[in-house]
C-alpha cells in the first residue's frame, strides 16, 4: 500500500509548509490570510525586519508553497526524474497561474461561479483574486521553488532498497 512513497520527501515537505504558515502567523495580518480568521490576535513582525527582508518576505509564501507541495506530491505519487518533472511542471503551473489571475483580478472573478461561495475555501477565492497583487518577484520566486524542489527531489531520490 505505502509502496514507493519517499517519507523523506513527504516529511520534508510537510515541514516547509508548516514553517510557510508560522510565516503568515508573524508576519501576515487575519483580512489578507484566510486561516488566521481562526486566531484572535497574531503578532506582526514586520515592522522589525530590515526593508530587503520584507521585499523578498513578500515572495518567500510563493516559493514555499511550490517548494512544499512539489516535495509532498512527489514524495506521495512520484519516484523517478520524470515523475517529479511531471510534479515540478503541475505546481509550476497552478502557482503562476493563481499569480497571473491576479493581474487579471476582474476578468477572474467574472469566471469564478457564483456556487463557489457555498463551499469551504472556495468562498475566498474571489477575495484572492480582489485583493491579490501581481508580482513578477512572485513569479520568480515560483520558478526558483520549482527549480530548487527539482533538485531536492533528485537528491532524495529512493534506492531499491529504500522504497517501503
Amino acid at each position: 500500500m505505502l509502496e514507493g512513497i519517499n517519507i523523506r520527501q513527504f516529511i520534508v515537505g510537510l515541514n516547509i509548509l508548516i514553517l510557510g504558515a508560522l510565516y503568515y502567523f508573524f508576519f501576515r495580518t487575519a483580512e489578507h490570510t484566510y486561516f488566521l480568521k481562526f486566531f484572535h490576535n497574531t503578532p506582526q513582525l514586520n515592522n522589525l525586519l530590515p526593508p530587503l527582508l520584507v521585499l523578498l518576505g513578500n515572495s518567500l509564501p510563493t516559493f514555499i508553497h511550490v517548494f512544499a507541495f512539489t516535495l509532498i506530491t512527489a514524495g506521495l505519487f512520484a519516484s523517478k526524474e520524470k515523475g517529479y518533472i511531471i510534479v515540478c511542471l503541475f505546481w509550476f503551473t497552478i502557482d503562476t497561474l493563481f499569480e497571473l489571475g491576479q493581474g487579471f483580478n476582474n476578468m477572474m472573478n467574472q469566471v469564478i461561479p457564483a456556487w463557489f461561495s457555498d463551499f469551504f475555501l472556495l468562498e475566498k477565492v474571489n477575495n484572492y483574486f480582489l485583493h491579490g497583487r501581481f508580482d513578477y518577484l512572485d513569479l520568480l520566486s515560483i520558478a526558483v521553488g520549482s527549480v530548487l524542489a527539482y533538485m531536492f527531489l533528485i537528491k532524495t531520490k529512493l534506492t531499491r532498497s529504500e522504497a517501503i
